[in-house]
């Protein structure tokens, strides 16, 4: 993954994260995009976004960045 857009994307702090799902955990919610306003954001865009345009958003972010990249290695 090191070799792909969401590799090498800067990550919400796991703490934060952590807490933000105790706190839904305990509050009930059954789900929620945890992390900061960036993450919350992207999260309501893809929610609206068709099954076909999320699935070429997350090829393009896994695509391995090196060409000469192979799995098989």
């Amino acid at each position: 993954m090191d070799d792909t857009k969401v590799g090498q994307q800067v990550k919400d702090d796991p703490a934060r994260v952590a807490e933000q799902g105790l706190d839904a955990l305990f509050a009930g919610k059954n789900r929620i995009v945890a992390g900061w306003v960036k993450t919350k954001a992207q999260g309501l865009a893809l929610k609206l976004a068709p099954d076909a345009a999320k699935a070429e958003v997350h090829r393009r972010m896994a695509e391995p960045e090196s060409r000469d990249h192979d799995s098989r290695d």
